[in-house]
């Protein structure tokens, strides 16, 4: 064999090395691997629930063996927490998107950010269902992951109330709890519809949050500015 067939034999069998199954190469086949195993448990955590799916469950349903799910996650809840992420971001992306886009006065933005971001969760109910129910008491860290989804969103609602203030459109006060407290009320409504029969469908039910929302909003246009210092509310004054 002449050098020259020596060479290009080694960059063959160095090529080969490289590329894995399908012309592939080892961290192509990770990613789809991942992503495989993301969409396996979304579609049984969402549908079976977190606690009545085991992890061969999901290597099953992503075609993926169990040597090579560890290779990516710890365990069961491990996976637990990707997808929650996942779908975080993808809310968080509409998010942003809605709150930007558009010539809509920055309430009617923001209403309709929050009728967007609910019809999410319940347009496909597995989102909804692992968000808002599987993801409950799992674990410690499971908890403090919501606490910081649960803050992070209501960050945004505060800033953009903020902007509201500025606008004239709402006293200016602090927002920080009561965006805390708009993030838990969509959890529960997500929830609600879930888990009993409201009648609604998902675009009612978004809709509805849309409506809470834009009731808080006018509401808060008719009381004072909070500083600290006013005194409480009286049955008259409320």
């Amino acid at each position: 064999m002449s050098d020259s067939s020596r060479h290009t034999g080694g960059n063959t069998t160095s090529r080969s090395r490289r590329r894995g199954y399908r012309g592939l190469s080892a961290e192509e086949l990770r990613k789809q691997r991942h992503q495989r195993l993301i969409s396996a448990g979304t579609a049984l955590f969402g549908e079976r629930g977190y606690a009545a799916t085991p992890i061969e469950a999901v290597c099953s349903q992503a075609k993926v063996s169990t040597r090579h799910f560890y290779e990516q996650f710890g365990g069961r809840e491990s996976i637990l927490h990707a997808v929650y992420d996942a779908l975080v971001a993808e809310m968080e992306s509409i998010i942003r998107n809605s709150l930007t886009s558009g010539r809509e006065t920055l309430t009617q933005r923001v209403a309709d950010t929050i009728e967007s971001s609910v019809f999410f969760l319940l347009d496909d109910p597995r989102r909804g269902r692992i968000v808002c129910i599987e993801a409950v008491g799992v674990s410690e860290a499971m908890e403090k992951k919501r606490r910081e989804t649960t803050h992070a969103l209501a960050e945004i609602i505060r800033r953009y109330a903020e902007l509201m203030a500025d606008a004239g459109t709402l006293p200016q006060r602090d927002y920080r709890l009561p965006a805390v407290a708009l993030v838990g009320m969509f959890n529960e409504l997500v929830a609600e519809w879930l888990t009993e029969q409201t009648g609604l469908s998902a675009a009612e039910m978004a809709r509805e949050a849309k409506i809470l929302f834009r009731a808080m909003i006018f509401g808060a246009q008719h009381y004072e500015a909070t500083d600290g210092s006013a005194p409480p509310l009286d049955e008259n004054s409320a």
